[in-house]
């Protein structure tokens, strides 16, 4: 049993407490208050410091990605559709534990496949401590994900196989819907298919980067009901009105990349237009399927807050929205009783400064660091 005391405390919902307390019992969060006292309780001094729930990264290869002398397991290219594979089968808790996402106050992951299939398999939210992976996964069925990138046809397009172009890679996107939807006698892989379409069981993660991948992905879309969320996103800016009449979330790769934001003319303040509209946007450490180190979350959120956002809004974004996206809103994503204990302690806000640092993190109420 812990009190984290003192601390300022970031709900993650855009609601500040600028001196409060914490009670964890177990993996649970008991009580959140001005002051709490209990004298069994283990004390955690958070004073003059920033409080906040575990960060979410809806979207990240590492988990299943390979480390040295392991293989890359996040793309199944036997065939291009298969939405009923499952990347629980992939993670590798040592790759997970090396990285260490913790240290950057990222307490949970949405393990992904790659973007190299139409659609690829089903993404699995995991916490990040070095804990059994019975206590880590948080949800087995978290979200599909599925993929109109250029690394479609030069996977598929290299063997001499359709599509080798983006016009294929659309045309049999919306084939492979339009099959599962007419099929009397439904494939596994079309009943997912279907399933997620008719928002029975999970969102739909596309990554498209382009505003012509964009463009052409939400025009076949637009009649469907899912859950819609956007990933790399690079020029979304261009496809704003769109964005915002589907409700499409965005999970944002790495905008750190100088050459995507001169590529692709990234408008970063679009995302205060696209946050007042109500689309939920997050952040990720991986880019075109493959991660480029934890602590590209936070930086690509420091831009976030650099074009424009409010810090809080930015929070929000890395901690409610992305739980939102997932499913796994009632366990994870703000500090509040009842919840998972899952909170990262920083030295200063780590949206308006690099400088910031965790000082402690706690992960299903283990303190980890």
């Amino acid at each position: 049993m812990y009190i984290i005391k003192n601390g300022r405390i970031h709900v993650g919902d855009g609601t500040v407490i600028e001196k409060g307390d914490i009670l964890i019992d177990g993996t649970k969060i008991q009580k959140v208050a001005p002051v709490i006292e209990c004298e069994e309780a283990e004390i955690i001094d958070a004073s003059g410091k920033e409080v906040f729930p575990g960060f979410i990264d809806p979207q990240s290869s590492i988990g299943a990605m390979g480390i040295p002398g392991r293989n890359m397991d996040t793309d199944e290219t036997s065939s291009l559709v298969t939405p009923e594979l499952n990347i629980k089968y992939s993670i590798d808790p040592d790759e997970l534990n090396a990285q260490e996402f913790y240290k950057s106050g990222i307490t949970t992951v949405g393990c992904t496949p790659g973007n190299y299939n139409l659609f690829s398999g089903q993404i699995a939210a995991v916490k990040t401590a070095p804990q059994k992976m019975k206590t880590r996964l948080l949800k087995e069925h978290a979200a599909l994900k599925g993929s109109v990138e250029v690394g479609v046809k030069q996977v598929f397009g290299g063997r001499k196989q359709s599509p080798m172009t983006r016009m294929a890679t659309m045309s049999l996107f919306k084939r492979t819907i339009d099959d599962a939807r007419r099929a009397k006698e439904k494939s596994r892989s079309q009943k997912v298919l279907c399933d997620v379409l008719d928002q029975k069981t999970m969102s739909l993660f596309v990554a498209a980067e382009t505003k012509g991948e964009i463009d052409s992905l939400l025009y076949i879309l637009k009649d469907e009901n899912v859950n819609k969320v956007l990933v790399d996103g690079f020029c979304f800016g261009d496809c704003m009105e769109e964005m915002k009449a589907q409700n499409v979330g965005l999970i944002l790769g790495n905008v750190n990349m100088m050459s995507q934001i001169a590529k692709h003319g990234m408008k970063m303040e679009k995302l205060v237009e696209l946050a007042e509209n109500g689309n939920l946007i997050a952040f990720t450490n991986t880019f075109n399927g493959r991660s480029e180190g934890r602590e590209i979350f936070i930086w690509s959120a420091i831009e976030a807050y650099r074009a424009g956002v409010d810090a809080e809004k930015v929070v929000e974004m890395m901690t409610l929205s992305p739980a939102k996206m997932l499913g796994i809103e009632e366990r994870v994503g703000t500090i509040e009783e009842g919840k998972d204990a899952d909170i990262s302690i920083f030295s200063a806000h780590p949206v308006t400064t690099y400088a910031a640092k965790v000082e402690r993190s706690i992960v299903n109420g283990e303190v980890i660091l």
